[in-house]
């Protein structure tokens, strides 16, 4: 009996470890996607966050500035927007990254027993014991604004718990296919 539980309570910690990518996303109620079929990136220099350097919380590498880069680029290519110079591009397109550490504390199945002698008789209590763990979140963020008016259109997000073994590219495409997923497609003229 004590084996099985041990099994389960492994296998709970590995899954909850495998932190599946969260996503979201916010649309501007006056915009009209019909109106857009073109977009340029925000710029074509490094982010603010890559100038703070490697350690601060929105350092993004030259690499995977690229990747992230691509990554857009193919989404937006398959929903039929075409890449265009910025001064004729109807979305203008931009990222942020950050990461936080975190700390959770989860109890522990099972009880301690625990005397607390003093003066008299003391007490007995029972506690169930407590893990502290701490992980480092990521978050994406893709933000698209109408060019002329410079106003934010459409603004999406993903989130998740970074592990020292997840592959960074394959990650950055997953993110940004699940945060455009419900990037609206450029439908195709009459």
């Amino acid at each position: 009996m004590r084996w099985w539980s041990g099994a389960i309570a492994v296998g709970a910690l590995v899954l909850a470890c495998a932190s599946p990518i969260q996503t979201d996303h916010d649309t501007s109620p006056s915009a009209d996607f019909s109106r857009y079929a073109t977009y340029a990136w925000v710029s074509e220099a490094p982010l603010s966050g890559a100038a703070a350097g490697p350690g601060s919380e929105n350092y993004v590498s030259r690499v995977d500035e690229s990747m992230i880069r691509r990554a857009v680029d193919a989404e937006l290519a398959a929903r039929g927007y075409r890449l265009a110079p910025p001064n004729a591009a109807d979305l203008v397109v931009g990222f942020e990254v950050g990461s936080q550490k975190k700390v959770v504390q989860q109890q522990v199945p099972g009880r301690t027993t625990v005397y607390s002698g003093g003066y008299g008789y003391g007490d007995w209590y029972r506690s169930a014991p407590v893990r502290t763990r701490t992980y480092t979140e990521g978050t994406l963020s893709l933000e698209f604004f109408a060019r002329e008016s410079k106003q934010a259109v459409w603004v999406g997000w993903a989130s998740k718990r970074l592990a020292a073994s997840d592959d960074p590219e394959a990650l950055i495409q997953d993110a940004v296919a699940r945060i455009l997923k419900p990037f609206p497609a450029r439908r195709s003229a009459p």
